[in-house]
């Protein structure tokens, strides 16, 4: 046998029986965890498989949700109490960090070790495996929205009051501004490659689109209704942004062309690609709208017997799962195909937060 092919062969049986240990949740592109509204409880499904595994009793209900696929934690927080909650998926512990306030929101860095817990006017960073505490951030008002960029080099905070936007110099503390818009704003938004930062600008209906690299305003898309918080493909290629009363765009993120627009079925809650970013997403109440992004091909609409709560498409960018309003049951969609396929029962009362190590949202 080729000398090549037996350590591979080898990797591979290992990988393949490691995969299998029954109760080890450690592929983050294969667990998606759901959370109960009405319990401390989280579900368990594995994506590969399209079932339900298990159920994970937690020590308090998550308001936020994260997974950290490289140290295999679960990490929440519940919205009342001044603590970072932690669960390791391989050996089954629950541990907690106190923190200096109650935090709102909670993100992983690239390298998942790291993790960035807001408070009211501060960021703490945390490694939730060791128990440590990193760095401190108070020079931001909240609210804000923060995200690090896909290398964990940078963390932008967005002040949702102004568009003032800190970049955080992760390794060395280093801080600057910019402006991401004016006056009230949307969450910012990074592009998977780090090039752009985009927010929906409230007092006139914009997206305004700032280059990172260049260090200046990149453009503005106007709409005439307010506009959802914009959206960037995986591969960065492409900017879909999504109005109020409905109106669509698809933009190239390199020249900033719009490339299409289109007529929403309603007002936009939630924007997604997939199929290896060809396909575009946008959920409006009762209805999904697909359509591919580069082609004039007629939107398709699919209706929904549910409002969707939390959407996601999983990392291979071919299938969407989403908890749904009054269902126990995950909503799962093939895009590929374009069909809507067998509900998944969570076993939860109400499924909310739906969370994964490894997805294909990026930019977000």
């Amino acid at each position: 046998m080729n000398k090549i092919l037996i350590p591979l062969l080898t990797s591979l049986l290992t990988f393949t029986a490691h995969a299998d240990i029954e109760g080890r949740y450690d592929d983050g592109a294969r667990w998606a965890f759901i959370s109960d509204d009405n319990s401390n409880n989280v579900a368990v499904i594995d994506t590969f498989a399209f079932s339900y595994t298990d159920q994970i009793e937690l020590k308090a209900k998550p308001t936020h949700l994260e997974v950290s696929d490289v140290q295999d934690v679960l990490v929440y927080i519940d919205g009342k109490t001044p603590t970072v909650y932690v669960y390791d998926l391989v050996k089954k512990t629950h541990w907690q960090m106190a923190m200096e306030g109650i935090p709102t929101e909670i993100t992983f860095h690239a390298d998942e070790a790291q993790l960035a817990v807001a408070m009211k006017d501060r960021i703490d960073i945390i490694k939730p495996l060791k128990r440590e505490y990193v760095a401190t951030i108070t020079d931001i008002k909240s609210p804000f929205s923060m995200n690090f960029d896909n290398g964990g080099y940078n963390l932008y905070v967005s002040e949702s009051k102004s568009g003032k936007t800190l970049i955080y110099r992760n390794h060395d503390g280093q801080r600057s501004y910019i402006n991401v818009g004016e006056g009230n704003v949307s969450e910012l938004t990074l592009s998977p490659d780090a090039r752009l930062a985009l927010a929906s600008q409230y007092k006139d209906n914009s997206v305004v689109v700032w280059d990172l690299s260049m260090e200046m305003e990149f453009n503005t898309f106007h709409f005439d209704s307010q506009p959802w918080r914009p959206y960037v493909s995986s591969d960065s290629e492409y900017i879909v942004l999504a109005s109020e009363n409905g109106q669509a765009q698809v933009i190239e993120s390199w020249g900033g062309e719009v490339v299409k627009e289109l007529k929403l079925t309603g007002a936009p809650k939630s924007i997604r690609t997939g199929w290896i970013e060809t396909m575009g997403i946008i959920e409006s109440k009762g209805a999904l709208d697909i359509f591919e992004l580069s082609t004039n091909t007629p939107v398709q609409s699919v209706p929904l017997t549910n409002d969707l709560r939390e959407v996601v498409v999983v990392s291979d960018s071919k299938t969407l799962f989403a908890t749904q309003e009054g269902s126990s049951k995950l909503f799962v969609y093939d895009i590929r195909t374009n069909k809507v396929l067998k509900e998944i029962d969570t076993k939860l009362a109400k499924p909310h937060l739906l969370a994964m190590g490894i997805t294909n949202t990026v930019c977000h």
